[in-house]
C-alpha cells in the first residue's frame, strides 16, 4: 500500500518540475493560432454571410499542420543567421515563427469578407500564412519538448503542454467570442470592426509566447556535427521553395480542369466531388515531388545533404520497427483522431446553426469544454504513467468516437417545427425546415414582380400558440424605388435584449453607386455611415440603446451624390422592452434579389429561430472534451515514444502531420456533407468511422509486444 501511494505521489510531484512549467507557457503560445483558423474564424465568416461549405473549406488553411513534416527537416538542419548563435537553434526558429504568427493574424484582421471575393482571398492568404507559421512553431516546440527531458518525463511534459494549449484555446476561443460579442457583432448583426479589434487583440496575446522564448534556455543535446557550407543550406531552401511554388501553381491551374469536368458532366455528387479534389491535391503533390526530385538529381543541391535531410529520418523509423510494423503504426497515427477532428471542424458552425449566442458558445465550449479537456489531459497523463499506453489509447478511442452521438441528442432537444408557410406573389407555399430551422423555396420571378414583399409564417408542431409571421420587402424594378429599408429586426420590434447590443440596419439599393455616391442612415439627427456590398445590400451599425430610446422610432436612409441628397427612404419600427422573448419563435429571411433569378426562378431562403436545450449543450461539450483530452494526452505520449533523438523534429512532425492530414481533408467537406445528409446522420457517421480504429489499436498493441520481445532477446 505504501509503495503504491509513493508511486502516485511521485507521479503528482513530476507536474511541479520547472520543465513542466516551461511547456505550460509554450503550450499556451501554440494554442492561440489554431482556433483563429477554425472555430473563431468560422463564426466570423458565418456572421459575414459566407456560405457554410466555404466556411468549412477554410479549415484547409490549417493543412500546414498536416504537411509540416515537409519543411520540418529544414527546421532541424538549418541555422538561422545571427539568431542561432545568439539564442540557439530551437529558440531562434521559435522566435521567427511567433513573429510570423502575429503578422498573419494582423493580415486576417484587416480583411472584411463581407466586402467581396478579393477580401476573402486576402483573408485566405492570411489564414494560410497563419497555418504555416503556427505549424512551424509546433515543429520547434515538439522538438524542444522531446529534447528537454528523458522519456519517462515525456507524459508529464505532454500533459502540461496540452494544458497550456487548452488555456490558449480558451483565450483564442472564449476570449475572442466574448470580446467580439461585447463589441456588438452577432449573427444577422455583423460588425466587421468588432472582429478586427478581436483579432488584433489575439495578435497582442502572442507576446506571451515571444517573452517565454526569450527567457527559457536552449536544451542541451549532443548533435552530430555536419560540415556543410552556408551556400548548401541556401540551395536546400531554394529547392524547397521551388517545389512549394510548383505545388501551388499545379493546384491553381488544375482547378480549371476540375471545374470543366464538373460543368461538362454536371457532377453534383459529394463523393465524386471529393474524389476529384483528392486527385487534384495528390496530383499537385506529385508534381512538387517530381520538381524537387528533379532538381536534386540535376545537382541543384548537395545530394548527400538532401538525403540526410529528408530520407534518413524516414529510413531510421523503418529500420527500428521493420516495414510491416512501421506501416501499421503510420496507419494508426493517420486515423486515430479521425472521429473527433472531422466533427470538430464544423462544431462552431453547428452551435451557431442551433441559435446559441457567441456568449453561450464561449462559456460552454471555450470555457467548460476546455477546462474538462484539461481534466481529461491531466487524467490521461497520470494514467499513462501507471498503465500500458496501448490500453489507454483503446479507452480513448472508444470515448472519442462514441461521445459524438451525444450531439444527436442536442439536435433533437429543440421542439419540432411545423411546415413553414411562404406567401409570395399572391401564392402560398408550404416548405419543411430542416432540424436547424433552415428552409428554401423556389418561386417564379414573374410572381414576385407582382408584389413588393413576402410573408413567412412558422409554428411548432404541438404548440400552435407560438406561431409567428414576418414580412420581408424587396425592390421590385417595376415599383421605381431607389432605396429600400428592411425590418430593423426580424419582427421589426426592438426588444430588451436587442437594445443592449448594436443593431445592424440593412437595406437594398436599386442601382450600383459610383465613386462620388455614398449611403448614410439618420436617427434623430445622428448620422451613421453605411457600407454597400457587391450584392447591393447596405448595412449601418447603430447602438440598440439609441434605437430603443429614440423619440421618433424612425430611421431615414439617404443616398448622397457629392454631399447632395438624391434619394431618401424612411422606415418606422416599434420598441417593446417589457415582453419576455424567451422561447419565442422568430424567422430570419435573407434579402430577395430579383436580378439574380436563374431560369426564371428566385430561391427564397430563411431560418426559423427556435430554442435548443442549454443543458444538452453543456453535457455534450463536457463529456466530449473530457474524452478528447484523455485520448489526446495518451496519443501525444505514444507519438513521443516512437521518435529517435537523432531526428526529433522531423519524425515527430511526420507523426503529428499524419494524425491530422486525413481528418482535415475530410473535414473540409463536412459542411457539404451536412448540407446533404443533415447533422444527426453526420454525427452518427463520425461515430461509426471510429469502430475500425479500435481493431487497429489492438493489432498495433500485439505487434509492438512481439517487436519488444524480439529486440530484448
Amino acid at each position: 500500500m505504501t509503495t503504491q501511494a509513493s508511486g502516485w505521489k511521485a507521479a503528482f510531484t513530476a507536474f511541479l518540475d520547472k520543465r513542466a512549467l516551461i511547456m505550460l507557457f509554450l503550450g499556451f503560445s501554440a494554442g492561440i493560432p489554431i482556433l483563429l483558423i477554425f472555430s473563431s474564424l468560422s463564426l466570423w465568416l458565418g456572421e459575414a454571410g459566407i456560405d457554410k461549405s466555404a466556411v468549412t473549406f477554410f479549415s484547409w488553411a490549417a493543412l500546414g499542420y498536416s504537411f509540416k513534416f515537409v519543411w520540418a527537416p529544414l527546421i532541424d538542419e538549418l541555422p538561422v543567421p545571427v539568431l542561432t548563435k545568439l539564442m540557439g537553434r530551437r529558440r531562434a526558429w521559435l522566435l521567427i515563427a511567433q513573429c510570423l504568427i502575429i503578422c498573419a493574424i494582423a493580415i486576417m484582421a484587416l480583411s472584411d469578407p463581407a466586402l467581396g471575393q478579393s477580401y476573402i482571398y486576402q483573408m485566405a492568404a492570411g489564414a494560410v500564412l497563419l497555418g504555416f507559421s503556427a505549424a512551424t512553431q509546433d515543429i520547434v516546440i515538439d522538438a524542444y519538448r522531446i529534447e528537454l527531458a528523458e522519456t519517462e518525463m515525456q507524459t508529464v511534459l505532454a500533459s502540461t503542454y496540452n494544458a497550456g494549449y487548452r488555456i490558449g484555446m480558451i483565450v483564442a476561443g472564449a476570449g475572442a467570442l466574448f470580446l467580439a460579442a461585447y463589441l456588438g457583432t452577432a449573427k444577422g448583426n455583423y460588425i466587421y470592426e468588432a472582429w478586427r479589434t478581436t483579432y488584433f487583440a489575439m495578435a497582442a496575446v502572442m507576446l506571451v509566447g515571444i517573452i517565454t522564448t526569450l527567457v527559457i534556455r536552449e536544451p542541451q543535446v549532443e548533435r552530430i556535427h555536419k560540415n556543410y557550407q552556408r551556400f548548401d543550406y541556401y540551395r536546400l531552401v531554394a529547392v524547397f521553395f521551388v517545389a512549394v511554388v510548383s505545388f501551388v501553381l499545379s493546384y491553381i491551374f488544375s482547378g480549371n480542369a476540375v471545374e470543366a469536368l464538373k460543368t461538362q458532366f454536371e457532377i453534383q455528387d459529394s463523393l465524386l466531388l471529393f474524389g476529384l479534389e483528392s486527385i487534384r491535391f495528390i496530383g499537385s503533390g506529385a508534381m512538387a515531388l517530381f520538381v524537387g526530385g528533379g532538381l536534386v538529381k540535376a545537382g541543384a543541391v548537395n545530394k548527400q545533404m538532401a538525403y540526410e535531410t529528408w530520407v534518413n529520418p524516414v529510413a531510421d523509423f523503418f529500420k527500428r520497427y521493420g516495414v510491416k510494423l512501421a506501416l501499421v503504426l503510420l496507419l494508426l497515427i493517420g486515423f486515430y483522431r479521425i472521429s473527433d477532428i472531422i466533427a470538430g471542424v464544423i462544431s462552431n458552425v453547428f452551435y451557431q446553426d442551433l441559435n446559441f449566442s457567441k456568449e453561450q458558445i464561449a462559456e460552454a465550449v471555450k470555457v467548460y469544454g476546455v477546462i474538462f479537456s484539461l481534466v481529461g489531459g491531466f487524467l490521461g497523463g497520470l494514467l499513462a504513467q501507471r498503465m500500458n499506453i496501448m490500453k489507454l489509447m483503446f479507452v480513448g478511442a472508444i470515448l472519442a468516437s462514441s461521445t459524438n452521438l451525444i450531439f444527436i441528442g442536442l439536435v433533437k432537444s429543440g421542439q419540432p417545427l411545423g411546415e413553414v408557410t411562404v406567401q409570395a406573389g399572391g401564392k402560398s407555399y408550404q416548405v419543411q425546415a430542416d432540424e436547424t430551422g433552415a428552409w428554401t423555396q423556389k418561386v417564379p420571378v414573374a410572381d414576385l414582380r407582382s408584389g413588393e414583399a413576402i410573408h413567412v409564417s412558422a409554428t411548432y408542431v404541438q404548440d400552435k400558440s407560438g406561431a409567428v409571421t414576418v414580412e420581408m420587402p424587396y425592390l421590385n424594378d417595376q415599383a421605381n424605388k431607389a432605396l429600400l429599408v428592411f425590418p430593423i429586426t426580424a419582427d421589426n420590434v426592438v426588444n430588451a435584449q436587442e437594445s443592449q447590443n448594436s443593431i445592424v440596419v440593412r437595406g437594398q439599393t436599386a442601382h450600383a453607386l459610383n465613386e462620388q455616391q455614398k449611403l448614410q442612415v439618420q436617427l434623430d439627427g445622428q448620422t451613421f455611415e453605411a457600407k454597400l456590398d457587391k450584392a447591393g445590400i447596405f448595412t449601418a451599425t447603430i447602438p440598440g440603446k439609441a434605437l430603443a430610446e429614440s423619440a421618433s422610432h424612425k430611421v431615414e436612409v439617404q443616398l448622397l451624390d457629392a454631399e447632395r441628397i438624391i434619394a431618401t427612404q424612411t422606415h418606422a419600427y416599434e420598441v417593446n422592452t417589457v415582453a419576455n422573448m424567451a422561447g419565442v419563435l422568430s424567422v430570419d429571411v435573407q434579402p430577395i434579389q430579383l436580378a439574380q433569378a436563374e431560369n426564371g426562378w428566385v430561391e427564397l431562403k430563411g431560418k426559423v429561430i427556435k430554442s435548443y436545450s442549454s443543458m444538452w449543450l453543456y453535457f455534450a461539450i463536457i463529456v466530449d472534451n473530457l474524452a478528447s483530452g484523455l485520448a489526446g494526452a495518451a496519443f501525444i505520449a505514444f507519438l513521443s515514444s516512437l521518435t529517435s533523438v537523432s531526428f526529433t523534429a522531423v519524425q515527430y512532425a511526420i507523426f503529428s502531420s499524419l494524425m491530422t492530414l486525413t481528418p482535415k481533408i475530410l473535414g473540409g467537406y463536412s459542411g457539404t456533407i451536412v448540407t446533404n445528409i443533415g447533422y444527426p446522420k453526420f454525427f452518427l457517421m463520425t461515430a461509426l468511422i471510429g469502430i475500425p480504429i479500435l481493431f487497429l489499436v489492438v493489432w498495433v498493441a500485439k505487434l509492438l509486444k512481439e517487436h519488444e520481445q524480439k529486440t530484448t532477446q
